[in-house]
């Protein structure tokens, strides 16, 4: 049985674009693998904390020599890395806050980021853990970036450190100019995409 691992980051509900985006592609996907299961984690209600010193501290010593406040302080990651382990495919619905990824997102991010866990290294190098699976964005900007693509943080970043975690089957879709299209331009363009799954 497929298993895809849905992350929204939005703070908005059903008005917001990228997580309407990622409906359409959880529909298809539902479609493809009738039996899947879909694991849906909201991280404006998650409320995933900031990393903290004993989080660090934990993430680079070995587990026999962690105190029970190390432990506790990675009982939450444990719990985020099982899930991204277990799961085929990863969906992800991102906004562009001021030219980058949610803050919710990026806790999530460095709760999964861990050395020995999903990502190791050696004298060769970095090499990412989380192997043979699919990633999906689905991302939201509100203005137009064909002439702004510089300031874009949000998809080479995305790209880049789930690339260095071991994803190299990475499908990205964004509907821009959310803020300035009409009703029908943003239906337009929302169709356009999902043609494209």
């Amino acid at each position: 049985m497929k298993r895809l691992l849905r992350i929204d980051s939005s703070t908005r509900g059903k008005e917001s674009h990228s997580k309407n985006l990622a409906s359409e592609y959880e529909r298809y996907w539902q479609q493809k693998y009738p039996d899947s299961t879909v694991i849906l984690r909201d991280l404006s209600s998650s409320n995933i904390p900031h990393l903290s010193q004993s989080f660090i501290e934990a993430m680079f010593m070995s587990e026999e020599n962690r105190t029970s406040t190390h432990h506790e302080s990675l009982i939450l990651s444990n719990i985020l890395i099982d899930e991204l382990k277990s799961a085929d495919a990863l969906l992800l619905s991102v906004p562009m806050y001021n030219f980058s990824i949610p803050s919710s997102l990026k806790a999530y991010i460095d709760h999964i980021s861990r050395i020995g866990e999903t990502f190791t290294m050696d004298e060769s190098g970095f090499r990412g853990l989380i192997t043979g699976k699919k990633l999906i964005i689905t991302a939201a900007y509100g203005a137009e970036f064909s002439e702004m693509k510089a300031m874009d943080f949000v998809e080479p970043y995305l790209k880049s450190l789930f690339g260095f975690l071991g994803f190299t089957d990475i499908e990205y879709y964004a509907i821009e100019g959310t803020s300035m299209l009409s009703a029908d331009e943003l239906k337009t363009k929302m169709n356009s995409l999902i043609s494209q799954f």
